[in-house]
């Protein structure tokens, strides 16, 4: 007989563990039965155990009971290798949080039940309440049910620390989701696959990187027939497994049940008789949960393709043998690993080799491992490393992680499982932090900032962070690849940008997990937000309509990063159906307030330094900056209440840090955007004085601002802005490129003052005959704009409140326009020049407007 295991069931992101294995609930409700002359509703010790035993044949390793039991219950489930999932009964229907005392007995029923068997290893967990009725939760208020639901646990968890914790929802309080659960618990009846399918794929993102069981499933076989229920329970299980959840509770073992004083004889959702008599379904589930590797913990997927994981790293060898020894551990048939080394200067090369050496020993005892390459590079930066990884791939999938993350053992399974489910170029996953080794490594996963994934729906993701993604190989050769730019992040926004643009869809696997270490100091979350910020910067001119004025990006989905469905401020949004009455009462996050992202952006702290400066001369304006640095100051606040931080570093100090990351991180980030701006959008001095060799003292079109050519080859704008495009990249130019979002072709930076926009658009006379027109103008640029501004303030201010503006300032004034003028003509007759000796090597005859066709 088959004794359970002394060790608890622990969380580990989106799975139960016992020990080193996965727990996968594979579980039953049992009963209530009618009560026995103790008041307990478990039926007699022989009939349970007997149950139990059947259970154990089947596979079942859970009974969910609805009373707490006697002792007796809890040692025949140790017995037989079950545990048990307990049901807190209490008075749910009535208006409990408005009459004192029967709040007070809610409580005091709740701590009773977690510590009258406390210690006892065959209890898995409580759920501290159990469909609460969807018309009494809007009577209440949702905030104050989920609030006292928390207040539960917490009171629960202080009795008795060393089991699970939930509630158990359904889908007309979806809304109801307490924090501090260890793992969400729905009860859902969906008959309908498809329905169910897409169901489950919405509660996986409620329960965000927690554990979703479903609580209950069933059909009642009065009114349906036994092969209706086979078949549907078969499909389900299978469901649950692709779709990623911690396991399933079918409802229920038997048909005998009792329920508000009598038995229930005109409902029979059990997987036996009364009588204990196996029906059609019990064999499905045996099937399913049975054996030494049950089908319901790995349903088999319709192909498994080859698949190439490639490892990017520069000096990550404190994590690598981390990422390394847990790839070896993927459980998929075919794959291979491919690490690539980008110039790294620290012992990564020697982590490399200790963890080859462990491989060959464990492959002389037996052990299949995947194939390695180890490619090592100059530093060409990590859009380089991904391509190099890419072409030494010989995968038809190329999935991508990093040396500071360690995959699940299931994660290849739920990302091919999912790229392959439907229509898919790509798929993503989520990252999660592993436990904090001290608290400032605690603070800086919970605060702001950090890799996340982009949700468009439930299943469609806009954006898949760069450390757990997939693609097929044809998606990644129809983009080109990663832009080699970028340098250090940012690669995986424009390649998902990109790939979208050309029509593709990219899908979301909740349950395909890497445990991504966040950054081990401040510093390193310093440096993490430069690199972040730099790219925002870099994608900002790619992708000028995915952002905002401040240079942040407009993302169309909801980020799944930050806190959710916070009540203090940007509430969700709850549709209860008419009357309170809906069927399916659903959540709906509102996305992070627009007035919040300003509030905490670098630019509204200069203003806010701005207003504090002038109000030194204008005493009635001293309160407006103390106003506007408070409302930065509340969206920190408000951030730290928030957060999410790990039970064993929550203080008020780790509280307090948070408060600060929250503020600095955007300064950080958009200082960093606004300098790389300035840098990378700069052309070097000398390439603007340089001449253009191949034309004479004054070219043939005289202008600056319009040009016309002439080609009776029907060569036209397509040849000149490739030609002009490779001059500029062949003369060291800074330069953009229009995406498909612009109304020009090409924006030649200049200095700090000033850029110059190209556009072109050609004309056909006849066969092959063409006149291709092309205009350069002009713009300033922000720091142009700005400066101005502050300089024309300034003066003003002089003008109103004071004697008045000296001459010599005008006059210094004067001569900076001057200088800018200067500026850009230079620039303007220096892109006129480029363009007219781009047309010549294109083949396009520069002609003056009097001798156009």
């Amino acid at each position: 007989m088959r004794v359970i295991s002394t060790a608890p069931v622990r969380v580990q992101a989106k799975f139960f563990f016992e020990g080193e294995k996965k727990f996968f609930v594979k579980g039953v409700t049992y009963g209530p039965f009618a009560p026995d002359k103790d008041g307990h509703h478990f039926g007699t010790p022989e009939k349970a155990r007997a149950d139990l035993a059947m259970m154990r044949e089947t596979g079942i390793n859970l009974v969910r009971i609805y009373y707490v039991p006697p002792r007796w219950f809890l040692d025949a489930c140790a017995e037989h290798g079950i545990r048990c999932l307990i049901s807190i009964p209490w008075a749910e229907h009535v208006e409990f949080l408005n009459q004192r005392k029967i709040r007070r007995e809610i409580e005091q029923t709740v701590v009773a039940a977690v510590t009258a068997h406390k210690g006892h290893p065959a209890v898995f967990g409580f759920l501290v309440g159990n469909e609460i009725p969807s018309h009494m939760v809007r009577w209440l208020g949702p905030r104050r049910v989920t609030e006292f639901l928390e207040s539960l646990i917490y009171m629960a968890k202080r009795a008795n620390p060393d089991v699970l914790y939930s509630y158990a929802s359904f889908p007309p309080t979806e809304y109801l989701l307490p924090q501090n659960v260890d793992f969400l618990t729905f009860n859902v009846y969906l008959h309908r696959r498809g329905d169910f399918q897409r169901y489950l794929a919405r509660l996986q993102n409620l329960a965000e990187d927690r554990p979703l069981i479903l609580g209950e499933f069933g059909m009642d076989t009065i009114r349906h027939p036994e092969e209706e229920q086979e078949d549907m329970l078969s499909w389900h299980i299978e469901d649950v497994v692709r779709g990623g959840l911690a396991g399933t509770i079918i409802y229920a073992w038997t048909d005998e049940w009792f329920r508000g004083g009598q038995e229930i004889l005109d409902w029979a959702f059990g997987l036996v008789t009364r009588e204990r008599q196996p029906k059609k379904a019990l064999h499905a589930v045996k099937k399913l949960f049975g054996g030494e590797k049950p089908l319901a913990e790995r349903v088999p997927l319709e192909k498994y393709p080859r698949v190439s994981v490639v490892v990017c790293s520069y000096n990550g060898g404190k994590t690598l043998s981390h990422c390394l020894h847990a790839l070896d551990r993927v459980d998929y048939p075919d794959y291979e690993i491919v690490f690539v080394d980008d110039g790294s200067t620290d012992n990564s090369q020697e982590v490399v080799a200790a963890w080859e050496q462990s491989r060959e020993k464990r492959r002389t005892q037996g052990a299949k491992l995947p194939d390695f390459q180890n490619i090592r590079q100059q530093n060409m930066g990590l859009s380089y490393a991904r391509n190099a990884g890419a072409a030494a791939a010989t995968g038809e999938v190329i999935a991508y992680t990093d040396s500071d993350c360690m995959a699940d053992p299931d994660w290849l399974y739920y990302l091919v499982g999912t790229l392959l489910s439907g229509d898919y170029a790509g798929v993503g996953g989520p990252n999660v932090s592993p436990p904090a080794q001290d608290w400032i490594q605690a603070c800086v996963a919970a605060a702001p900032g950090g890799p996340s994934h982009v949700l468009l729906t439930d299943v469609v993701a806009e954006h898949i962070p760069g450390c757990n993604m997939a693609f097929h190989r044809w998606a990644f050769d129809q983009v080109g690849g990663f832009d080699p730019d970028y340098r250090k992040a940012g690669d995986d926004v424009d390649f998902c940008w990109r790939l979208q643009q050309g029509g593709q869809v990219i899908a979301f696997s909740p349950a395909a997990v890497v445990w991504h270490y966040r950054r081990f100091t401040l510093q390193a979350f310093r440096k993490q937000q430069e690199g972040y910020g730099e790219a925002e910067s870099m994608l900002r001119f790619k992708h000028l309509v995915f952002f905002g004025p401040t240079g942040t990006a407009k993302w169309k989905g909801q980020i799944y990063g930050a806190p959710r469905f916070t009540w203090l401020v940007n509430s969700p949004l709850i549709y209860h159906g008419v009357f309170g009455e809906g069927l399916f009462q659903s959540i709906y996050p509102t996305p992070r307030s627009e007035v919040a992202n300003y509030l905490a952006s670098l630019e509204w702290v200069l203003l806010t330094a701005f207003v504090a400066v002038l109000s030194i001369g204008f005493p009635e304006l001293r309160i407006v900056p103390y106003l506007m640095f408070g409302g930065t100051f509340l969206v920190a606040l408000s951030y730290m209440l928030q957060a999410r931080l790990e039970p064993q570093f929550d203080s008020v100090l780790a509280r307090l840090l948070v408060a600060f990351l929250a503020f600095t991180q955007p300064l950080v980030r958009g200082w960093t955007r606004y300098f790389t701006w300035l840098k990378y959008k700069r052309t070097p001095e000398n390439v603007i004085r340089a001449r253009e060799t191949e034309l004479e003292e004054k070219h043939a079109t005289g202008g600056t601002a319009s040009f016309e050519f002439w080609n009776e080859e029907g060569h036209g704008r397509e040849r000149l802005l490739a030609e002009a495009t490779r001059m500029l990249e062949e003369e060291g130019w800074s330069y953009s490129i229009d995406t498909g979002w612009k109304t020009w072709d090409l924006q030649i930076y200049g200095s700090f003052w000033w850029m110059v926009r190209l556009r072109s658009v050609t004309e056909y006379h006849g066969g092959p005959k063409c006149l291709t027109r092309a205009t350069l103008r002009l713009r300033t640029s922000g720091v142009t704009m700005l400066l101005n501004f502050l300089v024309i303030s300034g003066l003003l201010y002089q003008q109103v409140f004071t004697t008045g503006i000296p001459w010599w300032e005008l006059g210094a004034y004067a001569g900076f326009l001057g200088f800018l003028a200067y500026r850009g003509r230079r620039l303007k007759r220096r892109a006129a020049d480029l363009l007219v000796v781009a047309a010549r090597h294109a083949g396009l005859a520069s002609v003056r407007k009097k001798n156009a066709p």
